[in-house]
């Protein structure tokens, strides 16, 4: 059961609250005492005693399950947010959560309280997975869809369409006061994975034999990501069967970039269309993009250019993106009344 914070049973100091967005890519927490930490969700166990060995670890996450690849067997537990639903799996996720989480010290306290960020549509076996990861770390837990974390975070709920494109997944709600329901929200697949594996495939078109990786493509992709009608220069060093070439992609990660535009809109328009009429306006000139995927460069104004046709818009982008589904979840873990969690002891 979860203590009400009053002065007999419990002290402000006593209860920690917590914000987390779970990523397929990468996963923030953020917490009630300052604590704010991104790792990516990656979670990497020794192949064998000689690895074991040499890491001096049972199991490493983030950047030195990457550093460290050829030594692990790595997992990525969190598909479009949730845990998958398999064994291994769900043990990786329970141990990167557990890891995500300690870093707030969550032992210092007689209680915690967490937000817990997913996509907009998420299944019961979804729910069911999330409170076996988390039961044990936190005492009670509340689930709310990304982009009404970001409009929280942001005091954006009075009216607006949020847009948050992560790496596994576009989710497109609007917002107009209070929790949006599954009619309000759309979840599309077209996010930061989809364009990574098309501008992989753009790349191994136009260069026959090149050597790449996902982890190669993502980060050329977050270096220089735009969308425009005219191709920029972008210079990268490219292994082609064995040998080293500097090419230029420019015009395949604008070519990429522009392909994921039209899936965007027309969930906005989607959106927008389902809304009461006579509050479309609101909504459409309110729309917010959030999510690394907003950090590509020109995307508002592109967004805005194709929604033209449904009248008068207003795109803009969240500052420091990334962060806002953590920050937001935080705002809202604090804000909620202790019957609005779910107790999971």
């Amino acid at each position: 059961m979860i203590r009400p914070p009053d002065n007999e049973m419990n002290t402000m100091s006593e209860r920690l609250y917590i914000g987390i967005d779970l990523g397929t890519y990468q996963s923030t927490v953020m917490s009630s005492e300052g604590v704010m930490t991104t790792i990516e969700t990656v979670v990497g166990k020794p192949k064998d005693p000689v690895a074991r060995n040499f890491l001096g670890r049972d199991v490493v996450f983030g950047e030195d399950a990457i550093k460290h690849r050829l030594a692990c067997n790595l997992f990525r537990p969190l598909e479009h947010g949730v845990a998958q639903d398999d064994e291994e799996n769900l043990s990786a996720a329970k141990a990167f959560v557990t890891h995500l989480i300690e870093n707030c010290d969550p032992e210092e306290y007689d209680e915690v309280l967490g937000v817990i960020c997913s996509p907009s549509h998420i299944s019961f076996t979804d729910k069911t997975n999330l409170v076996s990861i988390l039961r044990g770390l936190v005492n009670g837990i509340m689930v709310v869809s990304e982009p009404f974390a970001v409009a929280f975070g942001l005091d954006q709920i009075a009216g607006s369409i949020v847009v948050d494109i992560g790496a596994g997944t576009t989710d497109i709600a609007r917002i107009y006061g209070t929790f949006p329901t599954d009619e309000d929200q759309v979840t599309i697949e077209e996010a930061g994975d989809w364009l990574d594996h098309r501008l992989m495939d753009l790349i191994n078109k136009k260069y026959a034999g090149a050597q790449l990786t996902q982890s190669m493509v993502r980060r050329w992709k977050e270096e220089g990501s735009y969308v425009s009608d005219d191709s920029h220069e972008f210079m990268v060093d490219l292994s082609v069967d064995g040998k080293k070439q500097n090419v230029d992609i420019g015009d395949l990660v604008r070519l990429a970039c522009n392909e994921l535009v039209p899936y965007i809109v027309e969930g906005v328009k989607n959106i927008v269309a389902g809304a009461d009429p006579e509050y479309q306006s609101v909504l459409r000139n309110n729309i917010i993009l959030a999510g690394g995927g907003s950090l590509i460069e020109g995307l508002a104004d592109r967004v805005a250019q194709h929604l033209a046709d449904i009248g008068d818009v207003t795109v803009w982008c969240a500052e420091d993106p990334v962060v806002r589904v953590a920050d937001g979840a935080l705002k809202l873990a604090s804000a909620m009344p202790d019957e609005m969690y779910t107790s999971i002891e």
